[in-house]
Formats: structure tokens, C-alpha cells, sequence
């Protein structure tokens, strides 16, 4: 990916130009500019959809700074839409990772253990919630237990996912950089069954005239495609490498997003798509990526479709409608599905 700085110039107001912009864009670190980990931390609670955009699924923070019983701290707990109960580790960068006893993976898979053995939402609520509640979203202590009870089987509810509650755990590791090692590990364990991912946050800055803007480069590094990138040396003897094929027995299910179905022509570029049963308010246009070109702007297939949904929280696939053909994005490509054999995705129950 590339990216070019460019300024409108409209000095001529019935022919606007577009010009190179001088003012430079360059990655910065959160040391620089004075932000402790926990700055991170705070903007994931208050913003934690900027980590599920491009996933099929919803997350709901229910702890933060949780203590396990070996007086460890968890940094951010959460319920997905399919009821996993998810741990979340930051670090701010490879510096960070370094100057820990812990190793940054390990650490986060034995937390994520220190939640297995939770059997029911009242449990959690008790545990957990009920204490970010009091502490973070202003509910009464005599009402916590309650009130996270009620938050939580409705999400779950929602999502129809109250029978898989804690089924399983799923991992996510944040930093504005990564030690290679912790990728290698982090690759390996997803060949192995282990829902992990990791989240690569930088801050840049650009510099301007009228002073200086920030902005926070988002990138997924895992799981991607394939995860052969970053094993390390040591495993490249294929006979020790395990296949791609193993990854079907994930409980986390991979299939082919928007940009795979336009790379193997189920949809194309241009064309016209709706949320259903909301034609006239919500038409758009499908754009490269996993993205939608609407009123103007091109955003997210998912953050088109929330818009959408009456509780805010749904699976685009389900509900965006390719106007030609009338159906649902999830419709098309299960009907194609044949055209993604070899791409390393998971079949269709």
C-alpha cells in the first residue's frame, strides 16, 4: 500500500485542482509523544469496533485491568457476537515486549486460560462486568450484577449466540509494532487450533499549516491468508511446517470476504447493492477492498450495513443485497463457493 499526499487546490473555483502535498505524513512512536500504554488501553474500550471493521463478527468490552487468580492483570475482556469470551493484550511496541518477563503470546494465552473453566453469563457478570460497570459506565454496585446480566444475554441474544457462550476464547494482541518472534509464535499457534490475533496500531503524524493532526495507522497482521510469512527460520523444513489444511478444524470459521469475491468475479466493482428491505435509503456501490462507495464516501462493507440495522450490529453478508441479482452477498458466494477451492477457506456447513 502506498499513499500519496495530495491537497484540492480551488484558487480557480470552476476548475479545481489536484496537487501534490509537501506537508509530510511520517510514523511516530507513542513514547514520543509522551502516551503510556494505558492511553492505548482507553482508546480500545471507548473505540474497540476500529478492531472489527473487517471482521464478521461484533465485540462488547465487559473488563478492563482484570485480575486472574495468579494476581496477573488481563488489559481488556470482551464477549464476541459468536460468544467467545476474548482477552485483549497491548503493549506499546517491541520495547515494550522486551522489558517484560513474560513473553507477550503466553502471557495472553494464559489469561485467556484463566477464563476457560467460566460455565455461565451470571458467573462472568460477577467476576468481571459487574465491576467495569460500577467503575467505567456509572451503574450502582447493588445493580451491577443485574444490569451486566441483562447487557450481556442481550447481546447474545442478538447474535444468537447465547447457547455458545464461552465455548471457546479468542485472543488479540495490540501494539504499534511487533517482535518477530512474537508473530512466528503467534503463526504457529494458529496452525494449531488457537483463535489469536494481532493488531499492528502506530500513531503518524502530519505536519500543516495550521499545526500539526495524528492519525492511527490500522493493520491486521494475523491471521491473513496465509500465515507462512512470519514463521521463523526454524520452521521453514516443510516436514515440520503443518499444512494450511489443518486450519478447518479452527472454531473460528475463515471464509472469503468482499475482496475475494470480486478477485474470483462473484460481484464487480461498480456494482449496485442495498441493505435489505431499505433499497432507497441505503443504495451504494461496491468498491475494491472490503469496502462500499455511499452518499460520497467509501467505508467498510460492515460500517455501511450498521447503519442500517436497528441494533447497530450485523453481519453485512447477511443483508447486503447485489441489486442485479437480487441477492445477498452471502447467498452469491456460498453459491460460488466452488471458485475459492485451493484459497485455503473453510467449507460452508
Amino acid at each position: 500500500m502506498m499513499l500519496v499526499k495530495v491537497q484540492i487546490d480551488g484558487s480557480t473555483p470552476n476548475k479545481k485542482k489536484l496537487k501534490k502535498n509537501t506537508h509530510e505524513i511520517s510514523k511516530i512512536t507513542y513514547k514520543s509523544l509522551g502516551l503510556v500504554e494505558s492511553a492505548l488501553e482507553e482508546f480500545l474500550q471507548e473505540n474497540i469496533d476500529v478492531l472489527t471493521q473487517e471482521e464478521d463478527y461484533e465485540l462488547k468490552i465487559i473488563g478492563k485491568q482484570v485480575r486472574n487468580n495468579a494476581n496477573k492483570r488481563t488489559d481488556l475482556v470482551g464477549i464476541d457476537s459468536n460468544g467467545n469470551v476474548v482477552v485483549i493484550e497491548i503493549k506499546r511496541d517491541e520495547d515494550d515486549m522486551r522489558t517484560r518477563r513474560d513473553n507477550f503470546e503466553s502471557q495472553a494465552i494464559r489469561y485467556a486460560a484463566s477464563f476457560a473453566k467460566i460455565t455461565s453469563v451470571q458467573e462472568i457478570v460477577e467476576k468481571v462486568y459487574a465491576d467495569y460497570l460500577v467503575h467505567h459506565e456509572k451503574v450502582k454496585e447493588e445493580e451491577a450484577v443485574e444490569v451486566g446480566i441483562e447487557n450481556i444475554v442481550g447481546f447474545l441474544n442478538d447474535h444468537e449466540a447465547f447457547d455458545n457462550f464461552n465455548a471457546d476464547q479468542r485472543i488479540i494482541l495490540v501494539a504499534s509494532s511487533f517482535d518477530p518472534s512474537v508473530l512466528s509464535a503467534s503463526a504457529w499457534l494458529l496452525t494449531k487450533g488457537l483463535d489469536i490475533s494481532c493488531f499492528e496500531i502506530a500513531p503518524q503524524l502530519i505536519e500543516g499549516e495550521n499545526g500539526d493532526a495524528y492519525l492511527l495507522e490500522i493493520k491486521k497482521l494475523l491471521p491473513l491468508g496465509s500465515d507462512d510469512d512470519y514463521f521463523s527460520e526454524i520452521l521453514t523444513n516443510e516436514n515440520k511446517r503443518p499444512t494450511a489444511r489443518r486450519q478447518s478444524s479452527w472454531t473460528r470459521k475463515s471464509f472469503p470476504k468482499l475482496n475475494h469475491m470480486l478477485e474470483v468475479g462473484l460481484v464487480s466493482e461498480g456494482d449496485e447493492i442495498f441493505f435489505k428491505n431499505k433499497e432507497s435509503e441505503s443504495l451504494g456501490k461496491i468498491q475494491s477492498g472490503n469496502n462500499v462507495e455511499f452518499n460520497g464516501k467509501i467505508i467498510s462493507l460492515n460500517a455501511w450495513a450498521k447503519q442500517f440495522a436497528p441494533s447497530g450490529k450485523v453481519n453485512g453478508y447477511d443483508y447486503a443485497v447485489v441489486k442485479e441479482k437480487n441477492k445477498t452477498l452471502s447467498e452469491i458466494r456460498a453459491e460460488g463457493y466452488d471458485l475459492f477451492d485451493g484459497m485455503g477457506f473453510d467449507p460452508i456447513e
